[in-house]
């Protein structure tokens, strides 16, 4: 008899309960997040509005609201998980290198280089980054950490932190800007990635080898 059998959710245990109520949250977090990256995909962030994402999503207004209460939370959400996303992959990719230089190098040119790869990706980055910069906190943590290492071993030569984060992040995004206008050169993404490393004090040669050292793909699952 299916009754004999039937799942009761309130005979579960309480731990169980929670974890399928947090799996749920987290699907739905996602879920919204997903429909506000095709929102921003299509257009300027500025005339992106709740109502956009709430019909994108197909979700009650109230459900939105469980979670972001301001259009701007939703960015900042879109951002983080866009570039945690790449972070992820980039830290992979540099785990075993000690030169602070080199791992700049290879995030900036990633970052670049997936622009030109998905242009749907980089518009939506563009688009908030503008108005919500830094993208992430992990962006902000692993810039500084490469800087301050950088600094530490004398390999980067600067008066000002902010003043370096400020000029890595906004020449950067600025740069992927140019690539989705386009047309640029193949090398376009190096081509900054050497003027970065010149304004943090990298001479020009080693600046040179640095930028346009061969290149690692991403494993194409993870592209």
């Amino acid at each position: 008899m299916l009754g004999s059998v039937s799942f009761n959710v309130s005979s579960m245990k309480p731990s169980r309960r929670a974890s399928i109520g947090m799996e749920k949250r987290e699907r739905t977090r996602s879920h919204l997040i997903e429909s506000a990256y095709r929102v921003f995909a299509r257009k300027e962030t500025d005339a992106v509005t709740i109502d956009d994402i709430i019909a994108e999503a197909g979700v009650a207004r109230g459900t939105f609201y469980n979670y972001f209460q301001t259009r701007e939370d939703v960015l900042r959400a879109v951002a983080a998980s866009l570039s945690d996303v790449m972070n992820q992959k980039i830290w992979a990719q540099y785990a075993a290198i000690s030169d602070p230089a080199e791992r700049m190098a290879i995030g900036l040119r990633q970052f670049l280089h997936q622009a030109m790869r998905d242009a749907t990706w980089g518009w939506v980055i563009v688009r908030i980054g503008l108005v919500a910069a830094p993208l992430s906190e992990t962006i902000e943590r692993g810039l500084l950490s490469d800087l301050e290492a950088g600094i530490r071993l004398e390999r980067f030569r600067v008066d000002s932190v902010q003043a370096c984060v400020d000029l890595v992040l906004g020449t950067s995004l600025m740069a992927m800007r140019t690539i989705l206008e386009g047309p640029t050169e193949p090398n376009y993404p190096e081509q900054i990635t050497k003027l970065i490393l010149k304004s943090l004090g990298v001479v020009d040669v080693e600046a040179e080898a640095i930028a346009f050292k061969a290149l690692e793909p991403f494993p194409e699952e993870l592209l």
